[in-house]
């Protein structure tokens, strides 16, 4: 059995916009995380991988050794009482012996020693009471609960079990035969047995299929069990921790609920999975394929028609070797891949548990040929200098499939020779680790198995030295034994992993610890094998978006030595490095080398409103790591903590919920049970706080400050229990100021001023606004002056969008300055002759306390009839909580000349006061604006990543040279202009914009019953206009019916009536004499000229009339009666014909009667239905 695989390509990930400026992170923050499922176990079972089969065994085997385990507790549990009787009665007697009567006389100090005596015995006696009543079981509860899980779970999974077990032999039975099977066999009889492996294969597919849903089944209620079994050990005892249990309980509550749900969508997996699985598995039914004789060896490299090409497959093959003394020849099926330039074998162990590996073998060391000598069917070789070794595929087109997988990938290691890639496809590589090579005692096995391999360099003269290594070794156990174990670990790093791989196997824990002294890399392992598969599933459907360019600058093929840091830092806390090595042996290429694991916990995650997912999430400096797996489903998510902006913890009494946001809203959400929420709160806000940073802080002084946070909660014994106190306490205001700085806030780069933090600058300035904003200050300060922000760029009276250019904050003494430089339109092109004019504005921050106060001067110079002035305003952001500001605008004209002329300041001074007001509402309404798009969540952390931090110079600021705005009579003028045909179009809008809310209103105003009235009045109307309609038009037609009867009556007009002559039939006419003559003629002409004659001939042409109308209708039913008559004849006709032509062929077909007579009857019958049915007769 064997498939090709395919990893799905990733798109760089990019952070400039293609011009080389940077982009704003709001461009491609991603949206809510979209959760891709991988059913790991399915697949593999679908595969019959090793590591499916070796998961299998060793779950069978847990199984077991949970039935003994519940076995010898109970018998433990039914010698209990006994004991614990006896070990009651020991205590009471010693307490009885401990101060005898004698002592209690005057031999011994009456006043000390004797109530020394009597508080020790007092104490004793409480003490053994309170452990005697801890020690006290329900062995009758334990024994139910243990009964009913063998009974109910342990039993049927062993059945099941059994059930796959004897398909698993009997399709390892029907395989070998079918293989072992002569090439000189009948063709024909070769496609039938492959056609009975097919059936046996179905059913094996099936029964694996359900093993994987049993055996989910079973593991869930294992837990289940184990933590009822867990409280009732410890429910009622002194140490008992209700609030902890109540919690423990939940969590299994709501994972039980969710593996309910999951196994509903692995049923409907199992049917997808298993129809594609038995459609690609399905024997081809032309013969050719099954004929070994007609196989061309020219074509197999070729590509196999209907495949996708591949530079990479897996699957099973049979090897051929020898084993014992004298050597006996067998064939061995051997997991095979070829992937990056190099092929190997994975390898089911001796006890069946876990899966080993050969070495691994670059193709261009390898010469691959089609074995045509071999009496086996599909047979190919392998020859490198150190070994040869034979394998057979099941089919032709398997045999197409890796021989052309074997021509492409010595092609694309030729072609890439010189890349990192390419170098691998001339070497030969051990198995770095001992614990997962190979002990198959088989020739071949051995011969592929080393533990020292010298592989020359392309670039010199050199070699390189692959060895195999003993993890116990590595890790530093002190023993005189090579196998690791956790036990015997001395080192704190090396603890046992309490973590849920999606592959279990035997060695699955010892897998996890390997990847401390391992690099990461795409070519399969032994080591891969026992955590993820056959192959790393969750690198092939991992949302590589975000992070491929990083791989990209990876090696991804480190398999030639072991790479091991020589220790973890000093500063990185021992109980986070088990967790970082899960996190590189989950995240494999995905997890950047240099990151460490600073924050671990697990929860459920919320996919959607029904269904939750157990995992884990693993944190780091610089990127967050989401792993999910429950019942065999499998995610992986990673995003790095810059789209963050706010982790949200709400305490519940049964769990915490945790809500983390990006940029554009909820991102991820779930339940934390069995941790304090609020610990990960303050420390994941750290986290995303510090990205937020111009100079984040490094590693090695982060990692003591998050772990201080949980050092002061428990010092202060804010536990589990604090969050449900909080719930009782009355609910507090707004957050203070204090509370958000006590926390990790990014700084905004800048130490300016004193701290006054003045506010009423009234005596020196006038205040035109006061705004409260529903943000930080913080956020708002960001909003006004971040580098990405527009906002001067949008409010600057009348400025040009496209001439505008601020510089970066220049140091300038106690405070921070930098100048904007714009063109003023005037009338935007509305009058002629208007150009740009140039403008300043010099923006200053005299003080500045981070995220409380920020004090900002904005100046503009305006020369005016040889007056300067100097346009002043003054912007004060003011912290009132945690959550909102207030801003205040101050402004004011301050002139050079003392003595200015009177009238001139009072036009100056209207104009200027209207286009401070003017900037000043402008700037508000675009700052309420972005204040509402930044949402509730991380609003400091979204303003300072959508609008930039503050850009920094280092220079100290220079005075440029002087800009300034000249502003005259006719710029006045052309502006005054400008604004009055504004404001007449707009007047002229507003009245039709009037006008039309007015008839709206009035129509909504009216009540439904004055709207029935006017429906009524309305209808009346019509109804009137129709009746005057219908009255003149019926007075018009009585006046047109009368002219028509006039006329009909001058006109003497008669009723039409149809008739018909019959003159060849006329009885009238048929007499006796000769018809012929003249006289008869002229009657019959009806010429008579004379009065009398005129009015006999009159009356017979009346009479003749009515005959013939009459001769009409007796003619018109005449002809209905013939219809009828001739249906009537016809359907019978129809049907005597249909008979005899029965007849016919009774007895010309099936009697086999000879007569001419007959068959000329026959066939005129024949041609009289043909006729009837054409309608003919």
């Amino acid at each position: 059995m064997s498939t090709a695989t395919g990893a799905p390509v990733g798109s760089n990930g990019n952070d400039t916009n293609g011009t080389g400026e940077r982009r704003n992170p709001l461009e491609f923050a991603p949206k809510r995380s979209e959760i891709k499922l991988i059913s790991v176990r399915l697949k593999e079972a679908a595969l019959d991988s090793p590591s499916f089969r070796t998961s299998c065994n060793y779950h069978a085997t847990q199984a077991e050794q949970v039935e003994m385990w519940i076995d010898g507790l109970l018998k433990s549990l039914k010698k209990y009482p006994q004991h614990y009787t006896d070990f009651s009665e020991v205590n009471s007697v010693l307490l009885n012996q401990l101060i005898p009567d004698f002592l209690k006389s005057t031999t011994i100090d009456q006043d000390n020693t004797l109530s020394v005596m009597d508080c020790t015995k007092m104490n004793l006696n409480s003490l053994w009471s309170t452990s005697l009543k801890d020690l006290a079981l329900n062995e009758a509860e334990i024994t139910a609960v243990l009964t009913e899980f063998t009974k109910r779970h342990v039993k049927p999974f062993k059945e099941a079990r059994k059930s796959f077990e004897f398909l698993q032999t009997k399709y390892d039975t029907t395989l070998s035969k079918y293989s072992a099977l002569s090439k000189l066999k009948d063709p024909s009889a070769l496609r039938e047995d492959s056609f009975q492996l097919h059936e046996v294969r179905k059913a094996y597919i099936a029964a694996s299929l359900e093993i994987c849903q049993e055996t989910a089944k079973f593991l869930e209620t294992l837990d289940s069990t184990l933590m009822q079994l867990s409280e009732i050990m410890f429910k009622g005892r002194s140490t008992f921790d209700e609030r902890y249990y109540l919690r423990v309980q939940s969590w299994s509550q709501a994972l039980s609920k969710s593996i309910d749900l999951l196994l509903e969508d692995m049923k409907n997996s199992r049917a997808t999975i298993e129809k594609s699985t038995i459609a690609q598995f399905e024997p081809s039914r032309d013969i050719k394929d099954h004929n070994p004789a007609n196989i061309n060896p020219a074509t197999l490299t070729k590509p196999v028609p209907g495949t996708p090409s591949s530079f990479e497959k897996h699957g099973w093959l049979y090897m051929k070797t020898t084993v014992g003394k004298p050597a006996r020849t067998i064939w061995v099926r051997r997991w095979v891949f070829v992937k990056s330039g190099i092929f190997g074998m994975l390898v089911i162990s001796p006890s069946k548990t876990f899966v080993q590996e050969t070495d691994k073998v670059g193709v261009l060391l390898a010469n691959v040929r089609y074995a045509a000598d071999e009496d086996r069917r599909f047979c190919f070789e392998i020859k490198t200098i150190d070994f040869t070794i034979m394998l057979q595929a099941e089919t032709l087109k398997e045999l197409k499939e890796w021989l052309y997988v074997f021509s492409e990938e010595k092609k694309r290691a030729i072609e890439s020779s010189n890349s990192e890639s390419g170098k691998y496809a001339f070497g030969r590589y051990p198995p770095l680790l001992y614990e997962f090579a190979c002990t198959s005692l088989t020739s071949t096995d051995q011969e592929l198995t080393t533990s020292r391999a010298e592989n020359a360099n392309n670039d010199d003269d050199t070699y390189t030295t692959v060895t195999s290594s003993h993890l116990a070794t590595l890790v530093g156990q002190k023993s005189d034994e090579h196998d690791f174990s956790f036990a015997n670990s001395d080192s704190s790093e090396f603890r046992n992993p309490d973590l849920n791989t999606p592959i279990a196997t035997a060695r699955s824990k010892l897998a996890l610890v390997s990847h401390a002294f391992l690099d990461p890399t795409v070519v399969p392992t032994a080591v891969t094998a026992n955590i993820w598969g056959s192959v790393n599933w969750g690198m092939y459907y991992m949302d590589e978006t975000l992070m491929s360019r990083a791989r990209s600058t990876k090696n991804t093929n480190n398999i030639t030595s072991l790479a091991k840091k020589t220790q973890y830092p000093s500063y990185y806390p021992p109980h986070l490095i088990n967790y970082d090595l899960q996190l590189k042996s989950l995240f494999d290429a995905s997890a950047e080398p240099d990151e460490l694991v600073v924050i671990h916990f697990a929860c459920l995650w919320t996919l959607n409103n029904v269904q939750e997912l157990a995992g884990c999430a693993f944190i780091t400096t610089k990127n967050a790591y989401f792993y999910m797996n429950s019942t065999g489903f499998v995610s992986l998510l990673k995003r790095p903590l810059e789209y963050f902006v706010a982790v949200d913890v709400t305490s519940e009494k049964l769990w915490d919920w945790i809500k983390v946001y990006n940029i554009n809203g909820l991102s991820m959400k779930g339940r934390i049970f069995l941790t304090d929420g609020k610990i990960i709160q303050k420390k994941f806000d750290m986290l995303i706080n510090n990205m937020a940073e111009a100079k984040p802080l490094p590693e090695h002084e982060l990692i003591p400050l998050l772990e201080s946070i949980e050092a002061k909660e428990t010092l202060s014994g804010e536990k589990l229990d604090r969050h449900q106190s909080k719930r009782h306490k009355e609910k507090s205001p707004s957050p203070r100021v204090d509370d958000e700085l006590s926390t990790f806030q990014p700084f905004s780069g800048f130490n300016v001023g004193g701290h006054r933090m003045r506010t009423n600058f009234r005596d020196e300035y006038d205040l035109n606004e006061v705004v409260e904003f529903d943000a930080p200050a913080k956020a708002v300060f960001h909003i006004i002056y971040g580098e990405y922000s527009t906002l001067a760029k949008d409010t600057v009276f009348l400025a040009s969008a496209d001439e505008f250019k601020s510089s970066p904050w220049h140091p300038d003494g106690n405070v921070i300055r930098r100048d904007v430089d714009y063109k003023l339109s005037l009338s935007n092109g509305v009058l002629k002759g208007d150009g740009y004019i140039p403008g300043r504005l010099v923006q200053t921050i005299e003080e500045m306390v981070d995220s409380k106060y920020y004090r900002i001067e904005e100046e503009k110079k305006i020369l005016f009839s040889g007056d300067k002035f100097r346009w002043l305003r003054k912007i004060v952001i003011i912290a009132t909580d945690a959550k909102s500001c207030k801003v205040l605008y101050y402004s004011k004209v301050a002139h050079k000349k003392k003595r200015s002329s009177f009238f001139l300041r009072q036009i100056f001074g209207k104009s200027i006061r209207h286009f401070q007001r003017v900037e000043t509402q402008t700037q508000i309404n675009i700052v309420k604006n972005r204040v509402k798009k930044l949402g509730t969540h991380g609003q400091v952390l979204k303003a300072i990543r959508t609008y930039g931090h503050l850009s920094q110079s280092d220079e100290p600021y220079k005075n440029q040279e002087e800009v300034l705005f000249h502003l005259t009579i006719i710029v006045l003028f052309k502006y005054y202009t400008k604004t009055g045909l504004y404001l007449l179009t707009g007047f002229i809008m507003n009245i039709f914009a009037l006008v039309g809310h007015l008839l709206t209103k009035l129509f909504v105003s009216l009540s439904m019953n004055w709207f029935l009235l006017l429906l009524l009045t309305g209808s009346v109307g019509f109804n009137l206009f129709l009746v005057g309609r219908s009255t003149f038009s019926y007075w018009k037609e009585r006046r047109h019916e009368h002219v028509v009867k006039s006329l009909r009556s001058e006109l003497e007009l008669t009723q039409l009536q149809r008739s018909i002559s019959l003159s060849d039939m006329d009885v009238l006419t048929q007499l006796n004499y000769n018809t012929t003559t003249p006289c008869f003629g002229k009657f019959m002409s009806s010429q008579v000229i004379d009065q009398k004659s005129s009015a006999v001939d009159s009356k017979l042409r009346e009479k003749r009339h009515e005959i013939a109308v009459k001769r009409n209708d007796l003619v018109v039913e005449l002809k209905i009666l013939e219809q009828v008559e001739k249906e009537l004849i016809v359907g019978n006709f129809r049907n005597f014909v249909l008979a005899e032509i029965n007849m016919c062929k009774i007895s010309l077909d099936e009697m086999g009667v000879e007569n001419d007579e007959l068959e000329i009857y026959c066939s005129s019958c024949i041609d009289d239905y043909k006729n009837i049915a054409a309608g003919l007769f």
